[in-house]
């Protein structure tokens, strides 16, 4: 990713019951998460977005600040990205952007 600023993506496939129940959640976090969302649709096992940013389980997350990944969250298995997750992420961004 080339471009400046905060982006927040959320890397999630359509065949993922996790997935699919957590993209409503990251969406809601507009108002908590300083930068710009973005959700990457690798539902194509082919994509090689997984292979790119080394997504092993959806969904994960990756922040990138100014074209570079800062901050990465990985899903768990069976549980996806969790509430106290998405908090560590939200304040590694304040502390990442305050430097």
């Amino acid at each position: 990713m080339n471009r400046s600023g905060t982006f927040v993506v959320c890397f999630g496939a359509a065949w993922c019951p996790i997935t699919r129940r957590f993209m409503p959640k990251f969406v809601a976090e507009r108002e908590r998460i300083r930068g710009t969302l973005a959700i990457a649709d690798i539902t194509d096992t082919n994509d090689p977005l997984w292979d790119t940013f080394r997504i092993r389980i959806t969904p994960s997350i990756l922040a990138f600040q100014d074209g570079e990944v800062r901050i990465r969250v990985d899903g768990r298995r069976f549980i996806g990205v969790t509430a106290a997750a998405m908090s560590r992420l939200e304040e590694s961004l304040r502390s990442e952007q305050s430097r």
